[in-house]
């Protein structure tokens, strides 16, 4: 990957992001990061919506279960010293054993998967730092990560923002993809799509209200495959150049979604 200021780059960015987001519940790359340093986090509520910096709260609750979180840190360089990178997650303990292990193991996975294609692509004759900040969230039936990666190549016109979510079932220890959390996974897709057109103009400052036909929101999984339940609705977290240079967030309602969520998914509205 050069480095990523320029248009040309755009497509390969927003591939490489999209691709982080269908992966990420549940994890599909096989690295695992290491601790080098770990800390407890200070006690200040959980909130997927605030800045990445925001410290992790120091526990939780989903499923009547309480879990204890730790901010942890894993960094190294590449063998040359060009690149060098920090991936912070928020990684849980207590509670349901294997609800801990299973999100765990995801964010670590996608705190991974977002490194992976920067230190594979990234410009052998420049220099380049990557770092990762974590928002957990905790809802009745799921416990749900955001993952915010920086990449800041040198030389390069402005760094390049990954995204990547997991959302894991607190009453199964299984990750909760779209397919599953909607009864016909197209017509939840083909209403993320319409809502997308309705609610994105007004967050971002930019085009008409609905927004036109356009590729990213065209109601493909890979479109809104990073996604967090929150009590107030589905928070959706759109990739670097998916519709332009940054990452938007819109949050659909629950009063939206009625009637197309499959059986059980309606826990996640707590």
């Amino acid at each position: 990957m050069s480095p990523m200021g320029t248009c040309s780059r755009r497509g390969a960015v927003l591939v490489a992001a999209l691709a982080i987001g269908l992966t990420a519940c549940g994890g599909s790359t096989t690295t695992t990061a290491s601790t080098t340093a770990a800390t407890t986090a200070e006690k200040t509520p959980a909130s997927p919506g605030a800045s990445p910096t925001t410290a992790a709260p120091s526990s939780g609750v989903s499923n009547d279960q309480k879990y204890s979180v730790t901010r942890s840190t894993a960094g190294d360089a590449t063998a040359d010293g060009r690149g060098r990178w920090t991936l912070v997650v928020d990684t849980i303990t207590g509670g349901d054993p294997q609800v801990a292990g299973a999100f765990n193991s995801a964010v670590h996975d996608s705190a991974e998967g977002q490194l992976e294609p920067v230190k594979t692509g990234a410009d052998p004759d420049g220099t380049w730092t990557f770092e990762t900040q974590p928002q957990i969230y905790f809802g009745g039936a799921s416990v749900s990560e955001l993952i915010s990666g920086l990449f800041v190549p040198v030389p390069a016109a402005h760094p390049t923002s990954y995204i990547s979510t997991v959302v894991i079932d607190s009453r199964t220890a299984k990750p909760i993809t779209l397919g599953d959390l909607f009864a016909d996974k197209q017509a939840g897709l083909d209403k993320l799509s319409e809502q997308t057109k309705l609610l994105l103009p007004a967050v971002s400052g930019v085009g008409p209200t609905p927004m036109p036909d356009e590729p990213g929101n065209a109601p493909t999984e890979a479109n809104f495959a990073n996604w967090i339940p929150t009590p107030d609705g589905l928070q959706i977290h759109f990739a670097d150049y998916q519709f332009f240079h940054g990452t938007p967030t819109i949050t659909v309602p629950w009063s939206a979604l009625d009637g197309l969520l499959a059986p059980g998914m309606d826990a996640l509205r707590t």
